[in-house]
């Protein structure tokens, strides 16, 4: 049995075995340098002295160089945790909770390698453990430290149990939040980040936001941030934007770099790409949208820089800028990127060449946007015709490929590459597993893209096996209610271009069915959003044989009625959409409601600057000749058909130059 003054005379033996191992190691330039430090630390451990090994480790260990220095944290991590991690707790209460957090944040960093690593798990197994008053020892700047440190190794179950132990006093004893500097706060929420799912650590994240939320323009605590720990702020928070709190604190965020726009070079390339990354969480903010086109500025002022950039950063940019489709900035800074990928040749995996597609198709005049996008098709062809073929990208990411791909129809690249993608599905539902694993979102966006060719054979029998999908789910559940109602109004446009195959009017029954149930339910289909009930009345409108499919477009007709107050929010699609629909039901009251409405709104519309397309007129007039004898639609068809001899004559002197 070992006695007890053996553990400590153990433990110095393996310091010193340690030490001489150092040696060992190092280049004999070094060697007195070294030999100093090393005895330092040894003798710090020795003495369990803390405050002797934190002056060896952030002021004497300056003069090593940088590779001697990554080896010396590695072996002081260590000798800390072999003489100091056993002692934790009572040091702790000798009020020396800082020393310990500064010496783990700078040793569980990469530089202290694996040995920084098993130091930071095991002061987070012991903090885990601490009771309520031996946590009131520790102060919140060193609990910031501790979380951040924590926070560098996710994988760790230990690091998750001291995190939440942090969160804990976070949530219940928030006070003392009010204090930290805006740096410490970011490395807080950075640490806690890591768990988001964790009920205590999101709750101390709440706190946090509340206290972001707190710090008003005049506070100089968010001013005084560096752009490292502003991003780390951003990043954190971002990670919950399910509360308004946290929505809060991210526009205060976006406000403060706002600010800042004229010193958007002191950012690093990471940084940029993790700001608009979350502000792209929140496109319709003015705050949000204001940094994101203050970003976008500094990349353009950056152009020449982008060779520089690595690729994944480049697809995040790309991923947020496309959240402002309708902004000049964002939108020529995308086009500079697509052309450096062009340029650099694609090399990235395929979540990156998912996420490029999705980007670059918001902007398809964008003659650079289409070359990145037709260079990542011929990429996906490649791989299609390879031995894995596709077999290792997910759903998600083969989804918005084809989604993205079918913004570009007429490029038989994008054509080809969607054609290789319907096979890679088809080839998956021979499999045991099928499509089953298939996510709602995934199985709406491949509907999508595949309608957009339905010339394709393959396309086809690809759309027919997803519908499948969505019947087997309809009949197992009993309804469909994973499906968001854009996701039904996407699955039951795609399926209307092919309304004779029986698996996709199968499909369009389960949909319908669970229209007509939320219809039921609380509000009607008042969640439903003008753009989906629009889709879904003109697709139905595709089997209007059908006796459930004028079921349903009574209900849409009935939930449009009590919105007429709201018509003039339509847009002229939209609109367009809704009397083509309810043209297909002439006899029934509610459409010719309907049509009353939106001839009273196109009325008035084109009493001002009216916006339809000519194919938006056609429409419009020939849904309003099912009706006849109602006064009011016959005065808007006339309308109509005034207007368009009008916009003819203004046209034939053009015409006429050529």
């Amino acid at each position: 049995m070992t006695r007890p003054g053996q553990a400590v005379s153990l433990d110095r033996h393996r310091l010193e075995q340690h030490v001489r191992a150092e040696h060992s190691e190092l280049p004999n330039r070094t060697m007195a340098t070294l030999d100093e430090l090393l005895a330092t630390i040894s003798h710090a451990c020795r003495c369990q002295d803390v405050r002797a090994f934190s002056v060896s480790l952030f002021d004497d260990s300056k003069q090593l160089t940088r590779s001697n220095r990554a080896r010396f944290l590695r072996k002081a991590a260590t000798a800390f945790k072999i003489a100091f991690v056993p002692r934790f707790e009572e040091d702790i209460r000798l009020k020396l909770a800082s020393k310990y957090a500064t010496i783990c944040d700078a040793l569980s960093r990469q530089s202290g390698g694996q040995a920084g690593t098993d130091l930071s798990k095991a002061l987070a197994a012991q903090l885990s453990r601490f009771n309520d008053a031996l946590m009131e020892q520790v102060d919140f700047t060193s609990l910031s430290l501790f979380a951040c440190s924590f926070g560098r190794h996710p994988a760790s179950s230990d690091c998750r149990d001291g995190v939440i132990r942090i969160a804990e006093v976070c949530r219940d004893k928030s006070e003392p939040l009010q204090d930290l500097t805006g740096q410490h706060l970011s490395l807080l929420i950075s640490g806690l980040s890591k768990w988001p799912d964790q009920p205590a650590v999101r709750e101390a994240a709440l706190r946090i936001a509340t206290e972001i939320s707190c710090r008003t323009r005049s506070d100089d605590r968010l001013s005084a941030l560096t752009p490292r720990h502003l991003s780390m702020l951003v990043n954190g928070v971002g990670k919950w934007l399910g509360e308004e709190r946290f929505h809060t604190a991210v526009v205060i965020i976006a406000d403060e770099l706002v600010r800042r726009s004229d010193r958007l070079s002191d950012f690093t390339q990471e940084q940029l790409a993790n700001l608009i990354s979350v502000f792209s969480k929140r496109p319709e903010n003015s705050s949000c949208r204001k940094a994101a086109i203050a970003i976008s500025n500094e990349l353009l002022r950056r152009s020449d820089q982008l060779p520089d950039f690595s690729q994944q950063r480049l697809a995040k940019l790309v991923n947020g800028f496309s959240r402002w489709p309708g902004e000049l900035a964002p939108r020529q800074a995308t086009a500079k990127i697509a052309g450096e990928l062009v340029r650099r040749g694609l090399s990235v995996d395929h979540h990156e060449l998912a996420s490029l597609v999705n980007g670059f198709s918001k902007w398809t005049a964008e003659v650079a946007c289409l070359a990145a996008s037709v260079a990542i098709a011929d990429q996906v062809i490649r791989h299609a015709r390879g031995a894995e073929r596709l077999s290792y990208f997910r759903y998600q990411e083969l989804g918005v490929l084809v989604n993205g791909f079918s913004k570009w129809r007429q490029d038989p690249s994008c054509r080809q590459a969607t054609i290789e993608i319907a096979g890679e599905v088809l080839a998956r539902c021979d499999r045991a597993d099928g499509v089953s694993c298939i996510t709602e979102q995934a199985l709406a966006n491949l509907v999508n893209g595949f309608s957009k060719w339905p010339q394709q054979l393959s396309l086809r029998d690809a759309t027919a096996a997803l519908a499948r999908e969505v019947v087997y789910r309809a009949r197992r559940a009993g309804q469909l209610c994973d499906f968001t109602q854009q996701g039904l109004a996407i699955l039951l446009n795609g399926f209307s271009k092919w309304p004779t195959e029986v698996p996709l009017r199968e499909a369009k029954t389960a949909i319908a069915n669970e229209v007509l149930s939320r219809a039921c339910r609380s509000n009607r289909l008042s969640h439903f959003t003008r753009r989906a009930l629009a889709i879904l009345a003109n697709g139905f409108s595709k089997w209007r044989q059908e006796e459930i499919s004028r079921h349903v477009t009574v209900a849409i007709a009935q939930e449009i009625l009590r919105r007429a107050f709201q018509v003039c929010d339509f847009s002229e699609q939209e609109l367009a959409q809704l009397m083509r629909a309810f043209s297909h039901w002439p006899k029934e009251v509610t459409s010719r409601e309907v049509a009353v409405v939106i001839s009273q709104e196109v009325l008035r519309r084109l009493t001002g600057t009216a916006r339809f397309t000519e194919q938006e007129f056609a429409y419009l007039a020939n849904g309003l000749a099912k009706w006849p004898e109602v006064a009011i639609c016959r005065r808007a068809a006339a309308a109509i058909r005034n207007w368009t001899a009008q916009g003819d004559r203004r046209r034939t002197p053009c015409h006429a130059a050529f």
